[in-house]
């Protein structure tokens, strides 16, 4: 079997395909957590395919994707977990109403797929909001998605389809606006709060491994997100802390001597970090998750 490097071979899949729910498998208790199986994913190919285009040379998958690979490794929920829908009135620059319009979607992909759309309609209203001061009113202008909503609020694939929708029309009034380069800002409040929220649930339930797998599988995305940040094109907005936090996650995360192994060995298919390296990623991903929520 040919080994790659940590790709998240499932963001090029319909997120309705990935909506497929199982629990962690519970292992004896050892000094190591987070055994990522990397064996038949993605050529390397396909991997390159996958993150390049000729205008923008990196992609990012949906908030509903991330949130979806989460789900289906047994992440529960937890209504303390998700960010303070009233933190919204804070939100006064366009860099912190643009950073959690990214972590709102990823709560409300949270509430959606584990069946709390009476919470899930809650986020829709915030982003909906936070469209409106960003200058992307016209995603939500006609309100057929909050009827949309309400009319299929007991439906889970329905308002799964709906979420899709909104990420695509977003995209679209991005891409023809010529916006995508903010896509990553979006998008990096949308992976941290999906990180923050995978960290949470393992730190209160570390026996499902699954969990604890999808968090270090995660870490293939960080690196499209700092290059979209890095873009020539965000110069005018304060970004330079954002891309210094998170090219510390990633370097830190390099630096592991797992990490190391793994990638040392041509013949490894697994990368396991050890509980101290678990704790050393999980402590920076909420300390940057606090300063954006935090504004």
């Amino acid at each position: 079997m040919k080994k790659t490097k940590l790709l998240l071979n499932l963001i090029a899949v319909s997120a309705v395909s990935l909506l497929l729910s199982c629990g962690g498998n519970t292992e004896e208790d050892t000094n190591e957590l987070n055994v990522v199986d990397t064996t038949d994913a993605l050529s390397d190919e396909d991997f390159e395919d996958m993150f390049e285009s000729p205008e923008v040379d990196y992609h990012l998958p949906s908030p509903l994707q991330v949130a979806s690979i989460f789900k289906k490794s047994g992440l529960d929920y937890n209504s303390d977990a998700t960010s303070k829908t009233d933190l919204v009135e804070n939100y006064t620059e366009e860099l912190t109403q643009m950073l959690n319009f990214g972590v709102y979607s990823a709560d409300m992909a949270y509430c959606v797929l584990n069946e709390q759309s009476n919470e899930g309609r809650k986020y829709l209203q915030v982003i909906t909001d936070l469209t409106e001061r960003i200058g992307m009113e016209a995603v939500f202008e006609n309100k057929d998605l909050m009827d949309r909503f309400d009319k299929n609020i007991e439906d889970k694939d329905s308002i799964e389809i709906l979420m899709i929708d909104i990420h695509e029309r977003t995209e679209m009034y991005m891409d023809e606006n010529d916006m995508q380069h903010q896509q990553a800002i979006h998008f990096a409040g949308a992976w941290t709060e999906g990180m923050y929220l995978g960290v949470y649930d393992f730190e209160n339930n570390p026996e499902k491994e699954g969990v604890g797998t999808q968090i270090t599988e995660q870490m293939s995305i960080l690196g499209n997100i700092i290059k979209g940040l890095k873009d020539p094109k965000n110069d005018g907005m304060d970004i330079e802390w954002l891309i210094s936090n998170m090219e510390n996650i990633q370097n830190t995360f390099d630096e592991f001597e797992s990490v190391n192994a793994y990638y040392e060995d041509p013949d490894a298919e697994e990368l396991v970090l050890t509980i101290t390296e678990n704790s050393e990623l999980s402590e920076l991903i909420k300390s940057l998750r606090t300063k954006i929520i935090n504004g």
